[in-house]
């Protein structure tokens, strides 16, 4: 019995060594430097990817007005919106570095800015309700005071002032 199972220790080692051999081999014609002549050619530079804030502007409505000042380039960085606090009174500003550039301000479904969901005009008054803290541009979600039920949205903060707005 004894040579029975020196032969089978000796046949499994012979195929443990074997296998091992192939592994080698397989990982070696992988990692070797010369190119394979059936693969096919890569382009000198690989394709530019879209950009998070690409994908975002293709997927806002026609009616979303550009900015006069800048936004933030990778909106998936943006702060978690908190509650603003107890004085919460504000005003709708649509100038920009002292010139009139949104008489009517619009109000946005988030920091996305994909869609319009209200609008006011220069001045109006505002209740400040949450706050969202931004890489570039800080984002303020507001009620107007007076409007109806559809009357809340995102407001960038440049276009928002604590402080009364001189009107036109």
């Amino acid at each position: 019995m004894k040579i029975r199972w020196q032969w089978l220790l000796l046949a499994v080692a012979i195929l443990l060594a074997g296998a091992g051999l192939v592994a080698w081999a397989g990982f070696a014609a992988v990692t070797s430097l010369e190119p394979d002549p059936t693969a096919l050619p890569q382009p000198a530079h690989p394709p530019l990817e879209p950009t998070y804030a690409a994908l975002i502007a293709e997927r806002r409505s026609a009616e979303v007005p550009a900015l006069p000042f800048a936004d933030n380039p990778d909106p998936a960085l943006c702060g978690i919106p908190t509650p603003w606090g107890n004085d919460n009174q504000a005003w709708l500003d649509g100038r920009y570095e002292g010139e009139m550039v949104q008489p009517v301000v619009f109000l946005y479904d988030s920091h996305l800015r994909l869609d319009v969901t209200a609008r006011a005009t220069h001045g109006s008054e505002v209740e400040v309700l949450l706050y969202q803290q931004n890489p570039v541009t800080d984002y303020y979600l507001v009620k107007i005071k007076g409007a109806g039920t559809e009357s809340e949205g995102w407001v960038p903060g440049p276009f928002l002032s604590f402080e009364p707005v001189p009107t036109p």
